[in-house]
């Protein structure tokens, strides 16, 4: 569930307020603490002011008004093939520097990013960096051949050493070609990050994609620098995303998902996308207000 409208719910809080002071009057408007008992039992008696039976029909606008504020805010649901409408790609971008391909860190990068194909719901595709990127596949649907592809990696995979995230980041539309709305999760130990790593993913998140980290924090080859989630947590918040352990990939999809959803919802595919339940609400409100048009005595 999502909202298409949300600032739409600023105004339910102001209308309960409203609804709260209203059911605080009592029918005659407040004559009770000014007008003497006797004189306003006459009052009441020759039906010049109604009775403080109930204080529930002053309050039915406001309730009415409250349903529609929420019913405005767009309150809806994926449709079952609106997933399938805007098909933005995942792109896995490997670290395979020598302090990752070399150690037992390589093996912690290929169950996280063997967790996030299976969960990914949508075409994804693979890059793998050192001193420089390639290409290990163009965006695909079949998770199964890039599952095998990330089995294989190892020491010797990468045709030279060296650890080089901004040159990876700031190649990745060359390599895939536009990537507006494209999703960016690194998987490294952080190495070598830094500034210019940091100015790749701002540009990206200037270009419409999202980059995400993945921190790979297990030991190294013996001689390999320390890894840096700090590092990588810098460079995923200049991508306008978030980083976390590799171990939790599975929590990273989701949040990817979720900002993903939240992207959707407000371009312009929306109504395509998403099925707005507001409408359905409208008859409460109106089912709240109907006890104010019956016939009074």
């Amino acid at each position: 569930m999502i909202l298409l409208r949300p600032w739409w719910l600023a105004a339910v809080i102001p209308i309960l307020l409203l609804g709260w002071m209203a059911m605080r009057r009592t029918r005659a408007g407040g004559w009770e603490g000014i007008v003497n008992p006797a004189v306003m039992a006459r009052m009441r008696a020759l039906g010049m002011v109604s009775g403080a039976t109930s204080r529930w029909p002053s309050v039915l606008p406001f309730l009415a008004a409250a349903i529609a504020a929420v019913a405005l805010s767009g309150p809806a649901r994926m449709i079952a093939a609106g997933a399938l409408i805007r098909q933005d790609p995942l792109i896995l971008l490997i670290d395979m520097s020598p302090s990752v391909a070399g150690g037992a860190r390589l093996a912690d990068a290929q169950a996280a990013a063997a967790q996030a194909l299976g969960l990914a719901g949508r075409p994804v595709g693979a890059a793998l960096y050192a001193a420089q990127a390639y290409v290990a596949s163009a965006p695909t649907s079949d998770a199964a051949s890039l599952q095998g592809l990330i089995a294989v990696l190892g020491p010797d995979t990468m045709p030279l050493a060296g650890s080089r995230p901004d040159i990876a980041i700031g190649s990745l539309d060359e390599l895939f070609g536009t990537l507006d709305g494209a999703d960016i999760l690194l998987i490294s130990d952080g190495g070598s990050a830094g500034p210019r790593a940091e100015e790749q993913a701002a540009r990206l998140a200037d270009s419409g994609a999202r980059l995400w980290a993945l921190s790979l924090d297990g030991p190294g080859p013996d001689g390999a620098p320390a890894a840096d989630p700090a590092a990588l947590e810098a460079i995923a918040r200049a991508g306008g995303g978030t980083a976390l352990p590799a171990r939790e990939a599975g929590a990273m999809m989701q949040r990817i998902e979720t900002a993903r959803t939240a992207r959707l919802a407000t371009s312009d595919e929306a109504r395509r996308v998403f099925r707005d339940l507001g409408p359905f609400l409208i008859p409460f409100a109106m089912v709240a207000i109907l006890p104010l048009f019956r016939r009074r005595g």
